[in-house]
């Protein structure tokens, strides 16, 4: 197979000097590392694609199709190498076509499910030879998939085929295939009676064609350019998508606020922007989740590519930018030396994710979290008048989360030699920002914030002792119903909790969209959406998110009393409750509020309501060995 492995020979080894991870843990490596790791995904990216085309020769419904051997592709890339090695490494190094690699060798080894027929899959690695063979000015025939009534073409872009009943072949009756000749700089492809011809400029849009547009933004000597990729079916993180195309207003929108977004990251991190624009070539747009909510993600098969929604501002933008790109660097270093072992088990509680995470999947979030508290904490300290009061709500909200996980990890047994080593060297960064002044109002908006997700996160997903619970239902009764007799302490044995994802948890972020609406200058409450928050908030959250701590306190314990009681009702009220003061109810309630509330179910069920704060109190006292240790 000839000269395209010639980059992964044994004496082609990538490795990774202790120096370089010690930059890349405090985030300030430069392009220079960047590159010695896109280097290393280059060689990545070919071992997968060999290995796609080896195993789908064991595969006999790989095969089972009508266009070639997929060995045919390899060696038209051998060919494109030959001619223009710049155009090949374009198109091998292109984001999605790491995702179809890492998905499709998954499928074929058995890991994944895929609707598709085996061979379309395979065969999209004709496509990807094709775009190769076409940014080179080859001379190529070649029959590629239909899928979706689409041929893509990695790195260009896609042909809208749809199915025609008069296919001109039994072939194409059979299956959906196109043909594409490119020859002398012009290109069609041909399904049936539908001819599309591609344009002379690539990126521009024909009759059937719809080319890939690209976002650039120059701050000083850097220069940030991204496809924006919204047709490619391997562009998403779960297997093909359709094409979704962007409207030119919103195009032009992310034009607008990348451009705004890498001023401020050249400005704020100028030791990083190398690095990024280095890292960055792909985005894919996505639907925002929600006001206030950005969707972002990234894959370890996807090097330099981010899915994700156009936020709700520049600043915004330029942050989720830097948490992406220290997702995909992490998952690069990953690629040459361990971190952690391999150990998928859900327990831990990252603070930006509502589901228990494993080891992995909290470090990467650590990682991540500790880029975008820089990002802000250099934003703040800049004082600009325009972002600073947000800067100083992010700023707080995300050391404290950061660091919180950090805690978590300390003493995780999964972590290998060089990860502990990683994450000293964050915690080292990090440390003295924990000293350094926030304005006490924004300190105390990210602090509800934060309390608002932990106490309904151990709500969704901690469940208490089944006995412990019986317990203490017992217990209760007895004591109101012999009121004169002295209660016992409790046992000291109390089992702990149960971590039991709720995979089905439902999230009411009402309370914690109020108090962002207030911290944050551009979310005022004159916003259509924040207005529409808070007239769909109870009058508890109104209270609350306003700092009238009483009022909230007694709205809440009225809405636990007159309703199914709801998680959204227990977690306000042990908010509202702590603000008051901390005595060892409320300190419970914050900490174990799934026992607090399951034996106030049992007492309810048996027809029987005492005030939560009385109950949690009361448990406090008998049971002093229930509150955990400060965590």
């Amino acid at each position: 197979m000839g000269s395209l492995m010639s980059g992964v020979r044994p004496a082609a080894r990538h490795e990774i000097s202790r120096a370089d991870i010690d930059l890349l843990a405090r985030g300030c490596a430069g392009a220079d590392v960047a590159r010695l790791l896109r280097r290393a995904e280059r060689s990545r990216r070919l071992l997968m694609l060999r290995a796609v085309l080896d195993e789908a020769e064991r595969h006999p419904a790989a095969a089972a199709g009508p266009v070639p051997p997929p060995g045919d592709a390899w060696d038209l890339l051998e060919r494109v190498e030959q001619e223009s090695p710049f155009d090949l490494e374009a198109v091998l190094a292109y984001p999605f076509v790491g995702n179809w690699a890492g998905h499709t060798l998954r499928r074929l080894r058995g890991s994944v499910d895929d609707p598709s027929p085996l061979w379309m899959q395979v065969g999209h690695v004709h496509g990807i030879a094709a775009a190769a063979a076409i940014r080179a000015g080859l001379g190529i025939q070649v029959l590629i998939p239909v899928r979706d009534d689409t041929v893509a073409l990695p790195t260009l872009g896609v042909a809208h085929l749809p199915n025609r009943v008069n296919a001109s072949s039994a072939r194409e009756q059979e299956a959906p295939v196109a043909e594409l000749c490119s020859a002398s700089g012009r290109t069609e492809i041909r399904r049936g009676g539908t001819i599309v011809r591609l344009p002379s400029e690539l990126t521009g849009e024909a009759p059937g064609w719809s080319g890939l547009r690209r976002l650039t933004a120059v701050s000083g000597k850097h220069t940030l350019s991204l496809l924006l990729d919204d047709v490619d079916p391997y562009r998403g993180l779960y297997g093909p998508r359709r094409p979704a195309p962007t409207k030119d207003a919103e195009l032009h929108a992310w034009q607008r606020e990348l451009e705004e977004a890498w001023n401020l990251v050249c400005h704020h991190l100028p030791q990083q922007a190398g690095a990024m624009s280095t890292v960055l070539t792909a985005l894919v747009p996505v639907p925002a989740p929600g006001p206030f909510q950005v969707a972002s993600a990234s894959s370890g098969d996807a090097f330099g590519g981010v899915v994700m929604s156009r936020p709700e501002n520049p600043a915004m933008l330029a942050a989720t930018l830097v948490h992406e790109t220290q997702h995909i660097v992490l998952g690069g270093l990953l690629h040459l030396v361990g971190l952690h072992d391999n150990d998928p088990e859900a327990r831990l509680y990252a603070p930006w994710r509502d589901d228990p995470r494993p080891v992995g999947g909290l470090f990467q979030g650590v990682y991540a979290f500790f880029g975008v508290t820089r990002f802000w904490r250099a934003v703040y300290r800049a004082q600009d008048e325009a972002t600073q009061r947000a800067a100083a709500f992010e700023f707080a909200r995300w050391r404290a989360a950061t660091w919180r996980a950090l805690d978590a990890m300390t003493d995780v047994p999964a972590l290998t030699a060089i990860g502990k080593r990683v994450l000293k060297q964050i915690r080292e960064e990090m440390e003295p920002w924990l000293a350094e002044p926030v304005a006490e109002d924004a300190a105390a908006a990210a602090e509800k914030v934060a309390g608002d997700h932990r106490v309904a996160w151990l709500l969704h997903h901690v469940r208490p002792d089944e006995r412990t619970v019986t317990e203490m239902t017992d217990a209760w009764l007895y004591a109101i119903s012999h009121p004169q007799s002295e209660a016992a302490p409790g046992h000291r044995d109390l089992p702990a909790d149960a971590l039991i994802p709720d995979t089905n948890a439902s999230w009411v972020r009402t309370r914690a969209d109020l108090i962002c609406c207030g911290a944050v200058p551009s979310r005022t409450l004159d916003s259509p959406f924040c207005a529409d928050v808070e007239a769909g908030a109870s009058s508890a959250d109104q209270a609350f998110a306003a700092d009238d701590h009483v009022e909230a306190w007694h709205g809440y314990r009225a809405e636990i009393a007159s309703s199914a009681s709801p998680a959204t009702s227990w977690v306000g009220f042990a908010l509202a409750w702590a603000s008051l003061g901390t005595e060892p109810g409320s300190e419970l309630l914050l900490r174990r509020p799934a026992l607090v509330r399951e034996v106030y179910r049992r007492l309810s069920a048996l027809g029987h309501r005492p005030e939560p704060d009385a109950l949690a109190g009361w448990i406090a006292a008998r049971w002093p060995h229930a509150l955990p240790a400060q965590d």
